[in-house]
């Protein structure tokens, strides 16, 4: 096989199961000396310094060929991890570990992650928290080795951009949560996914709003993805806390279907995530040229307020396709409950 250009694969000829993942990544141009300044290298070979901290104007590079088992706490600004190198967590227990996430990013700005690969994480792995400007380029998320493995959690931050990235994981690809209120701004908004390979064993793709200590989640785009296994509900939108869940936008998405009941859902509510036991509320939403193409199924798309103040106003589909038909309000699978407004859907061309 002869790749044109860098690819993420996942090669399955027995399903999801023992899958050949083939990462071709671009040729770096940029890779720091050893001995530079702020410079943390480890070249090819395997290392066990298990907690790594990297704090202001610092780089962690993990060369090709190395694995460094080791979980990682970046606090401070201009931080870059970056190689081509694994970050492994399998040798911890579930919820165990010197750092509680794979790579936790707190109260930081202008951090870089690019490149490396992430396996077997013990708990969630990339959480950005109370940071802004966080950029995850091509990384891959090899997970599913234990449950609450999410992949990437950005948390009451700011202008964070995944991009170019494959992540598998047995919990939640990636979750939009606010978690409290202790930074200065602690809303989540402006989250970009893009150009990306998803895979999620037993949640879902994506989950924003639970845990929402936050008074907006906003300004949220899920552009160019590939989905290409899913369990539970894909786009699950369920926020609660008073939390104000809008301007979210999700185009052009392919998904590969297994005959799933649930695809979407977009309801206020109150869950034993929560402390403040009120729903919270839903805002335009477009659902643009999305598709799932594969085995029939129910695929539900479930719409529905918590009560007259916590409802779901402005949602849009446009160009949304199960298994060939298109998306319209008296599709089977469409579900529009009470407390909603200004729910539409538009074939191509209208």
């Amino acid at each position: 096989m002869t790749l044109d250009r860098p690819r993420k694969l996942s090669v399955e000829p027995d399903g999801k199961n023992g899958p050949l993942l083939l990462f071709a990544n671009p040729l770096e141009t940029d890779a720091p000396m050893p001995d530079g300044p702020g410079v943390v290298y480890f070249g090819p070979g395997v290392h066990k310094p298990e907690k790594i901290i990297l704090e202001s104007n610092q780089t962690l590079y993990l060369a090709g060929g190395a694995v460094v088992k080791a979980k990682v706490l970046a606090q401070g600004a201009n931080i870059r991890i970056c190689g081509r190198g694994i970050l492994d967590g399998s040798d911890w227990e579930w919820r165990k570990g010197p750092v509680g996430n794979l790579i936790a990013i707190r109260n930081s700005s202008d951090v870089e992650v690019n490149g490396i690969t992430l396996r077997g994480s013990s708990h969630w792995t990339i959480v950005p928290k109370n940071s802004q400007r966080v950029t995850i380029r091509n990384v891959k998320l090899c997970n599913s080795r234990v449950q609450n493995d999410d992949g990437i959690n950005p948390c009451n931050s700011q202008d964070v951009l995944i991009t170019d990235c494959f992540i598998r994981s047995d919990d939640d690809c990636v979750a939009l949560k606010g978690l409290d209120f202790s930074a200065p701004n602690s809303d989540v908004d402006r989250i970009t996914v893009e150009n990306s390979v998803l895979w999620c064993d037993r949640a879902r793709i994506f989950l924003l709003g639970h845990e929402s200590r936050a008074a907006f989640m906003r300004n949220v785009t899920l552009r160019n993805l590939d989905i290409i296994h899913f369990s539970m509900t894909a786009f699950l939108l369920e926020p609660g806390e008073d939390m104000r869940l809008e301007d979210i936008t999700i185009e052009n998405i392919r998904v590969h279907g297994e005959g799933q009941k649930e695809f979407i859902r977009l309801r206020p509510v109150v869950n034993q995530y929560m402390r403040k036991k009120v729903p919270g509320f839903i805002r335009k939403v477009q659902f643009r040229n999305v598709a799932v193409e594969g085995q029939a199924g129910d695929y539900l798309v479930q719409i529905e307020g918590a009560d007259a103040e916590h409802d779901v106003r402005n949602v849009s589909f446009e160009n949304v396709s199960i298994i060939g038909s298109r998306l319209m309000e008296g599709s089977s699978g469409v579900r529009i409950g009470k407390h909603t407004e200004n729910v539409r859907f538009h074939a191509e061309g209208q």
